[in-house]
């Protein structure tokens, strides 16, 4: 006799659930129910969790930097048992990279003009600090000359400042400006240390100048030989430090210039991926180092004697040199990436 289409379907569900109740269980199968929370326990939690989310987070939002958050609504522990304003605390991420660029600011000032004017920028971020909403600020708060030489005489290093100093220090607060500064001398200085004074001359006026320069016109001007320009321009333009551009004079006789300038936002970029290069590889050299001399390091100090603390020095001086140069990087890596 046929089945029909209705009880097909019925007689295979049948046909499982009779499997499965007479069936033994095989061990897979025993040790994944053994896994699974029990029912009470799965659901034992009372949500009411979409009411509460907007809430919690309306409250983090509000926190300002310093502060302790107290939770407005009891939350249970790891035993279950409810807590009542419970203290917790958070880094505060944003807060620690915007302290370290007031000090770099501070510090490129001072490098720049003299310790007056490091006193007052730094009275003057000190003062507007708590109205800063984002890391990268791009102006102060304005503050009235009073206002400034009221914060100036409040540090130790400031106490002796007269209000007449106090306005031939100050300086217009543009964050974006010193930040920017910082980085072009940041460059500058991986240029010359890389390609020589006669590029980081050339690289100097194109970053400068802001615009497309013709090749004769660099060498003029920065007298670089007419015959090494060529070479050094082709050397920075290949390794990503410049643009180049060709322009085509057609007339009685077709001429062909090359034309170079220095993009900053592309540039910017390129020297950020090299230094991320350069700390990994700087990472990986301290990590072979270490791990390579792994047993002398270990060795107890009355031990190593003669060659053995020879190589003991030999580790330590190369460790301090990587572990600095680690350090001058990061900095460096903070400027372009967080300032």
């Amino acid at each position: 006799m046929p089945i029909s289409e209705e009880e097909g379907p019925a007689r295979k569900k049948g046909s499982k659930s009779a499997k499965k109740i007479g069936e033994p269980e095989t061990i897979e199968q025993q040790v994944v129910e053994a896994a699974l929370p029990m029912e009470a326990m799965r659901f034992s939690v009372v949500t009411n969790v979409e009411s509460d989310v907007g809430e919690k987070e309306k409250n983090s939002n509000n926190v300002t930097p310093g502060e302790k958050r107290k939770h407005d609504v009891l939350e249970l522990d790891e035993c279950g048992v409810a807590d009542e304003q419970s203290v917790v605390y958070r880094a505060n991420f944003e807060g620690f990279i915007r302290r370290l660029r007031h000090k770099g600011c501070i510090d490129h000032v001072r490098a720049h003009l003299d310790d007056g004017a490091a006193n007052v920028l730094s009275a003057m971020l000190q003062a507007t600090s708590s109205a800063e909403k984002k890391v990268k600020t791009k102006n102060s708060v304005p503050l009235s000359l009073s206002s400034i030489y009221e914060e100036v005489i409040k540090s130790e290093a400031g106490r002796n400042m007269t209000l007449d100093h106090v306005r031939a220090s100050l300086v217009q607060l543009d964050f974006e400006k010193i930040i920017e500064i910082a980085q072009n001398e940041e460059v500058e200085s991986v240029v010359s240390k890389r390609y020589g004074r006669d590029a980081y001359r050339i690289f100097r006026l194109l970053s400068k100048s802001g615009r497309l320069l013709e090749t004769d016109k660099i060498s003029d001007t920065t007298f670089v030989e007419k015959k090494d320009a060529p070479k050094i321009l082709y050397k920075l333009w290949k390794d990503g430090y410049l643009l180049m551009e060709k322009l085509v004079v057609t007339g009685a006789r077709q001429s062909q210039f090359l034309l170079w300038k220095v993009n900053r936002q592309i540039l910017w970029k390129h020297v950020l991926d090299e230094m991320f290069h350069a700390a990994l590889n700087l990472s990986l050299r301290v990590s072979y180092e270490l791990d390579r001399e792994k047993e002398l390091l270990n060795l107890p100090a009355d031990k190593r004697t003669g060659p053995l603390q020879d190589r003991y020095n030999r580790i330590r001086k190369v460790r301090i040199l990587l572990e600095s140069s680690q350090m001058k990087l990061d900095d460096a890596i903070l400027l372009f990436h967080d300032f």
